[in-house]
């Protein structure tokens, strides 16, 4: 198997951490760069997207939840599905939670915060908007370990991107206090760092942020 991925991406990160966590090698691919608007990459990826999964026999899947759905299917053991139906509801109802409530508010702030002149009432709105998301997530995360307790699933390879994320948001503006009121979310990075396959991901994700951040600094 191959992947298309980069080291930054949320949704590239959530593959690679399933493929750590069950064990399964993928060459890593680069994409092509403007590899949204690449004609030749479209070929590979309809959306124009990654990641993208090419499978061994040279047919490509691509979005991150469909992906890592496929690599549960095509390689049950080991499973990152808990065994019981009210377990695996738990688990998708975390990783739903956490995208649409947590990465859909946070990404946008990004960009409220990277400009010269602040729009100070819609930076609020959106941290009212993430304070929100994250007090949902929270809620559904167990008191210690994994999101769902004692084992990695396919919760914990959502959360780890979307952790490493707000690490990323709280440095570049200045509010550390986001997860103040968020105590499950703010000590789950030690879940993170003390697992393999999780604990991969987020380096990568750093040396992703790192390459980002020198070649941001290079072109100004």
């Amino acid at each position: 198997m191959k992947l298309y991925s980069l080291p930054l991406s949320p949704f590239a990160a959530r593959v690679r951490g399933a493929l750590y966590a069950k064990g399964l090698a993928a060459e890593m691919l680069a994409p092509p760069e403007s590899f949204g608007t690449s004609s030749s990459f479209r070929k590979v990826s309809p959306t124009g997207r990654i990641p993208v999964l090419v499978r061994d026999d040279g047919t490509t899947l691509v979005e991150s939840g469909v992906i890592v759905e496929y690599l549960e299917d095509a390689f049950p053991e080991p499973s990152l599905r808990p065994k019981s139906a009210e377990a695996l509801a738990q688990v998708r109802l975390i990783t739903q939670v956490a995208d649409a409530y947590v990465m859909n508010a946070l990404m946008p702030l990004f960009a409220l915060f990277d400009t010269k002149e602040k729009d100070t009432s819609a930076i609020e709105a959106g941290l009212a908007r993430l304070d929100d998301g994250l007090g949902k997530l929270d809620a559904l995360l167990a008191p210690k370990g994994y999101a769902n307790g004692e084992r990695l699933t396919t919760a914990d390879v959502w959360l780890t991107p979307i952790r490493f994320s707000l690490d990323g948001f709280m440095a570049f503006a200045g509010r550390k206090e986001v997860l103040a009121k968020h105590p499950r979310f703010a000590a789950y990075r030690d879940v993170i760092e003390g697992d393999p396959a999780l604990g991969r991901v987020w380096r990568e994700m750093n040396d992703g942020l790192k390459a980002f951040m020198e070649s941001r600094a290079s072109a100004s």
